[in-house]
């Protein structure tokens, strides 16, 4: 057996001791082609797999980061939202301030804090009271004007009667004409004018002053607004009340001192 290898191996060293030297080029070429195309082969699943591997990479890192913005976008939302709200709130305590410049008596700012407007009862809530120097029968405005009076004061917080209730009852002089009378709410949008001398002459658009009678309340507040449309078919009087009394949250209270005491 051994002696039938060596003869094989002696055989081999003979066959390469006469392959020549451009021969073996040749068949090296040959070798090199053929292991790279099957290491091409090889190597395509493995491409494959990196590519895809690349592939989610990539996805991964995108929903990161399009979860940080969604984040990121919330948050801005937020801040935009708070500064809308204190854009508004800034521009209603200017009108606040503007509003009440031409009265001479002091004022507390307050915020609404709740509405209890319904159908038989109009009154707001104000996070205001006594220790704010308060007091039953001041008046409540915004800057169109009067819009109630206090009724209930407690310590940090009291509730308004507006003037659009049916309690409601403010003595006033129309501002050109100079009449006097009584406005008293009847639970809807509109004022009603009593005792109201007859046959008098009344101005269109003309104001309602308060005109402080009975020390109750200060004189040159703003209660509302004639309008002879309002009054061609009917026999009361009507009058549109101050603007905008149920969309603030912001108003102001006057402080007077009230020369007859409230019941």
């Amino acid at each position: 057996m051994s002696t039938f290898l060596l003869i094989i191996f002696a055989v081999l060293l003979l066959i390469v001791g006469k392959v020549d030297q451009d021969s073996l080029k040749v068949f090296k070429n040959y070798f090199t082609d053929i292991a790279s195309y099957g290491l091409e082969i090889i190597g395509l699943p493995i491409n494959s797999i990196t590519k895809a591997a690349n592939q989610i990479n990539s996805l991964i890192f995108l929903y990161s980061n399009n979860k940080n913005l969604i984040l990121e976008n919330n948050e801005l939302y937020k801040w935009k939202d708070l500064a809308q709200r204190l854009l508004i709130e800034n521009d209603e305590l200017k009108k606040l301030l503007n509003g009440v410049s031409n009265i001479p008596n002091n004022f507390v700012t307050a915020k609404v804090i709740a509405n209890s407007s319904g159908s038989y009862i109009k009154t707001i809530t104000i996070n205001v009271g006594t220790k704010d120097g308060l007091s039953v029968g001041n008046a409540v405005v915004n800057n169109w004007g009067m819009i109630g009076r206090l009724i209930e004061v407690g310590k940090k917080s009291s509730r308004v009667l507006l003037i659009t209730d049916i309690n409601s009852q403010i003595p006033i002089y129309f501002e050109k004409s100079k009449h006097k009378a009584i406005v008293i709410g009847n639970n809807s949008d509109l004022l009603e004018v009593k005792y109201l001398k007859s046959r008098v002459k009344l101005f269109d658009n003309e104001r309602l002053i308060t005109s402080g009678e009975g020390g109750l309340l200060p004189r040159g507040l703003a209660v509302g607004l004639f309008i002879e449309n309002l009054n061609k078919e009917t026999n009361k009087f009507k009058v549109l009340p101050t603007r905008n009394w149920d969309r603030f949250d912001n108003i102001n209270v006057i402080i007077f001192k009230n020369n007859k005491a409230l019941e």
